[in-house]
């Protein structure tokens, strides 16, 4: 830190920060590291880097490689055959905090090649252990000794030259680093545990990593990216995905960003999963395992695959667990996504087998994704199915049936119209289900289809008026069942309508069903909720309120109630034939509706016996 002031003092003078080693470790593991587990990560990644940076000095070609092994007493060996470091490279990398043997390197195409950027690494180790003890020897001198750094977390170090006959020298160029755990940390240090975390993290590796105990040893990964640089078929990938995410996948599919250098492969999940799931994806940096959220670099509506993505060129943040929010990443994102969705287009023509079943899992979030991306709407919309009077149908068949396409905007309006429009083969759409009236109105737009919610006129265009003569003989009828009617609030009308069986038709409108609503829940509420619900009510505009019960003048059962001259008879029909129209419909009953259709239906009985014993 550079200082001056009026003091008298002759010159200015150049001073250091202070570092508090503890404190600094407090932070790294506290807020920029997420766990422990990352010793593992930082000590793969420096080994990758050392042996990248030997490749570059030596300009050839040699066998790069990592070993771990575990001995007693929770003690671990991390080895590596890549550059090593001089003394001076020990002091200025290892004891000053955030310098990095990457830092020199100024050329982009240089950098891109090394995983590390911040030199803070090895400090992590000290959330396992008390002591770093480093071994190392420089490939850039065949006479570099073998050199032995010990780093504590109080701040202080030494250093020490090996002698060739030393047991510990390296006998060729590399580092090696032993730590023994601390209290609290020794199942970092089992074999169980340390071989899940190379997997994990340093799988994709180009160059053999070994796990070695007891004299027997394992290479944990493949040395080379299973989709590129081969001839790899769709199996061998799917069988790939199975191992490393412990799951079967339906499909899967490769992908590629000059942008970013970016690849990977996307699989396909077996099962339905929801539209806002976070999967568990595999995203590498440079070979080594970087993240498992795709925040940012994949599409937010791909939540149904998971997927290996291998990058170059991408920043990593400084805890390198994810990536740095610019304008490579959005085209890196760009590249993915419309490769996803060229898929899912030419899966439909090419795959329809294997598209039908995608669809059949994914269908919600495919919902999504179609009224998201207009792109994709035009492919997928023909899939989704759509519940109405003639059956199940597609949004294929709705776009090819040549008419207006009519919905009903709730359950209950549609349970009411069905019977109706399906006795007559007219088309009525239930949109109540999740987006599908979005779906229906993209449809209409797309192919100039008109959309529309029924309305009054077309339910009313669906009854014939009765002609004179027979409107005179049902007038008296009509008044009698009206007054039958009043206290139900509703009004009775005789139309001709199909089906013949179907002796009447409830009609309410939005208001009505409210009032009726209000009204049930009056008689179970407490006096409490009941003076809320009486507020509601008096609010609304009773008297617009419309109830109709259709009379079929085709029905049997009709034409012999208008013949009746007996009031109370009358009654007891009109009564009964409401009530299942309400139960019908799907409406709401009143309290005493059930009570007055069993008394009505007794009462019947009772005249029907009378009868037969006179």
């Amino acid at each position: 830190m550079r200082y001056s002031g009026n003091r008298g003092l002759s010159a200015m003078e150049d001073y250091r920060f202070k570092v508090n080693l503890g404190g600094m470790i407090e932070i790294l593991s506290e807020h920029l590291y997420s766990s422990p587990d990352v010793f593992i990560r930082e000590l793969l990644q420096n080994a990758a880097d050392a042996i990248t940076r030997r490749k570059e000095i030596q300009k050839k070609e040699f066998e790069g490689s990592i070993t771990l092994e575990i001995e007693e007493k929770e003690k671990l060996i991390f080895a590596d055959n890549g550059q090593g470091l001089m003394e001076e490279e020990i002091h200025r990398f290892l004891a000053i905090i955030g310098e990095s043997s990457k830092r020199e390197l100024t050329d982009r195409s240089v950098r891109r090649d090394y995983i590390g950027q911040f030199g803070i690494g090895l400090l992590s180790c000290f959330m396992v252990t008390d002591e770093i003890c480093l071994i190392t020897k420089s490939c850039q001198s065949k006479d570099a000794p073998s050199l032995v750094w010990r780093g504590r977390p109080d701040g202080t170090y030494t250093i020490e030259t090996l002698q060739q006959q030393d047991k510990e020298a390296l006998p060729s160029p590399g580092t090696k680093i032993i730590l023994a755990a601390k209290e609290g940390m020794e199942e970092y240090f089992t074999r169980e545990i340390l071989e899940n975390l190379i997997t994990y993290y340093g799988l994709l590796l180009p160059f053999p990593v070994i796990i070695r105990q007891n004299g027997k040893e394992k290479q944990i990964n493949p040395v080379y990216l299973p989709w590129e640089g081969r001839n790899t078929n769709k199996q061998e990938l799917l069988l790939f995905g199975q191992m490393l995410f412990g799951e079967l996948f339906l499909d899967c599919l490769t992908f590629r960003s000059e942008e970013g250098n970016v690849s990977g492969v996307a699989y396909i999940l077996n099962y339905t999963v929801l539209p806002s799931a976070k999967p568990a994806h595999r995203i590498y940096l440079k070979h080594m395992m970087l993240t498992e959220k795709g925040d940012g670099l994949l599409p937010d509506w791909a939540v149904f695959t998971k997927c290996i993505v291998h990058a170059t060129d991408l920043k990593p943040t400084a805890s390198r667990e994810g990536f740095y929010e610019d304008e490579t990443l959005d085209a890196v994102r760009e590249t993915i996504e419309n490769r996803l969705i060229a898929y899912i287009d030419t899966m439909a023509d090419d795959q329809p087998e294997l598209f039908g079943k995608f669809f059949r899992v994914h269908q919600l979030t495919l919902m999504e994704l179609a009224l998201a991306n207009p792109k994709l709407f035009r492919t997928l919309i023909d899939y989704f199915e759509f519940e109405t009077t003639r059956g199940t149908l597609t949004g294929y068949d709705l776009r090819m049936c040549g008419e207006d396409l009519l919905y009903a905007p709730t359950r209950e309006k549609y349970k009411q119209l069905s019977q109706l429009f399906f006795a007559q083969d007219q088309l009525l759409i239930n949109v109540t289900y999740v987006h599908a009236l979005e779906l229906l109105e993209g449809l209409g737009y797309m192919f100039g289809i008109s959309v529309s919610e029924v309305e009054e006129e077309e339910i009313e265009d669906l009854m014939e008026e009765l002609a004179a003569e027979e409107q005179e003989k049902g007038l008296e009828f009509l008044n009698k069942a009206n007054k039958i009617l009043k206290d139900r609030d509703c009004r009775a009308e005789l139309k001709c309508f199909q089906p013949a069986n179907q002796p009447a038709f409830f009609l309410m409108d939005e208001e009505a069903v409210l009032n009726r609503q209000i009204a049930i829940s009056k008689n179970k509420a407490n006096s409490i909720f009941r003076e809320m619900l009486n507020m509601i009510s008096s609010e609304l505009k009773g008297e617009d309120a419309v109830s109709m019960l259709y009379l079929n003048y085709n029905n049997p059962i009709v034409k012999n109630l208008i013949r009746i001259t007996e009031e109370d008879v009358l009654k007891i029909f009109v009564e009964i034939i409401y009530i299942q129209a309400l139960q019908i419909g799907g409406f709401p009953l009143r309290k005493n509706d059930m009570a007055t259709l069993n008394q009505n239906i007794l009462l019947l009985m009772e005249r029907d016996l009378a009868d037969k014993e006179e």
